[in-house]
């Protein structure tokens, strides 16, 4: 069906159609007339304002497989349209890497030899030592997985799913992250998936079985590499030593959490598999936590640095350079023309604009 047809079907005019996904009459009259087709995020509010599938709207695509090889710790959740959607997404981010001479990035792939205390540091070592850093806090981990070449999409996904991975040999390494999610679960999501981009990378090319997480081995051990990753085995050590076998005090958690750019409980897992408390200790207060705010809140939340993008930076680097123009540009970054107009004066300026 073509739009005029749905939208006619849905008993709506062009005026109130473009009031409801944000554009005028006339657009709605020119993507009616095939002069001009809408872009992707603009296809997914038509679907979402008609109440259709987006795979209507890409009959001629939707069917293959998109060109990225996904997984997911929830395949479920992975549908053909939002595959299709966050392909399109990568292909944008991949196209503008390419206009200004930056290669995409994909981290070498490992075996699981051991899974053992030992063996896990030995592995958090290794992907501390590729993003560069030390035993100090990593601070903003999606600003330092992009800056590694890695794509990081931001992307609003039902709760229970925290993120996927994906890669092409040809796009690199892609990490999507629930962008409702607050920020310490999105960091801890993106170097979960990470450990997967580098110790799974067969599953990325077969359909992922359904698996229970927390149960399933592949996610007990990309959490707990994660967790090392994020935490090492030394730190925890140092700043936790005076608590063995002690209840820690939740303002020490709370400033662990603030220091590190990690949940409370993120802190307790780790505590535990530092030997430093017990696994009966480390529910406990747990427990206490979830008793006090929730199951998905811990109180006082992580404030993500207003910085760019990576992607932002490459599109205003191709704008300001004219290998782009304004519309491409708020096309891929998802916002209004204005806006890119006025951000491009200040990447011109050196200002702030994030």
């Amino acid at each position: 069906m073509v739009l005029r047809e749905l939208r006619e079907l849905a008993g709506m005019t062009q005026d109130v159609l473009g009031e409801k996904i944000g554009v005028t009459r006339q657009t709605i009259a020119v993507w009616e007339s095939g002069d001009r087709k809408p872009s992707i995020e603009q296809l997914g509010r038509l679907a979402k304002a008609l109440g259709v599938s987006l795979s209507i709207f890409i009959e001629g695509e939707a069917g293959a497989e998109p060109a990225l090889l996904f997984r997911a710790d929830m395949p479920s959740a992975l549908s053909q349209d939002l595959r299709f959607i966050l392909t399109q997404r990568v292909q944008d981010y991949a196209a503008i890497e390419q206009i200004v001479g930056a290669e995409p990035v994909l981290p070498e792939s490992r075996k699981v030899s051991e899974q053992t205390r030992d063996a896990i540091d030995t592995h958090a070592e290794r992907i501390r030592n590729w993003l560069g850093v030390e035993n100090g806090p990593l601070g903003d981990v999606l600003a330092l997985l992009e800056d590694r070449g890695i794509k990081i999409i931001q992307f609003p996904l039902p709760h229970q799913v925290s993120g996927f991975s994906a890669y092409t040999e040809e796009l690199g390494g892609v990490i999507i992250v629930n962008a409702e999610h607050v920020s310490e679960r999105q960091y801890f999501t993106a170097i979960h998936e990470l450990v997967h981009l580098i110790y799974h990378r067969v599953e990325y090319r077969r359909p992922t079985a359904a698996t229970v997480r927390g149960k399933d081995p592949r996610e007990k051990f990309a959490d707990a590499v994660a967790g090392a990753v994020i935490l090492p085995r030394s730190v925890i050590k140092e700043e936790l030593g005076f608590y063995q076998h002690r209840w820690i005090p939740e303002p020490v958690l709370q400033y662990i959490k603030q220091r590190y750019y990690v949940s409370m409980k993120a802190v307790l897992f780790r505590a535990e598999q530092a030997g430093i408390i017990s696994p009966r200790q480390r529910g406990q207060q747990m427990g206490k936590l979830i008793e006090k705010y929730g199951k998905n809140d811990e109180g006082a939340r992580l404030d993500r640095p207003k910085t760019p993008s990576r992607l932002e930076r490459l599109v205003f680097q191709a704008l300001a350079a004219e290998n782009i123009s304004t519309s491409r540009a708020a096309e891929i970054l998802g916002r209004p023309i204005m806006e890119i107009r006025n951000d491009l004066l200040k990447w011109i300026d050196g200002e702030a604009f994030a």
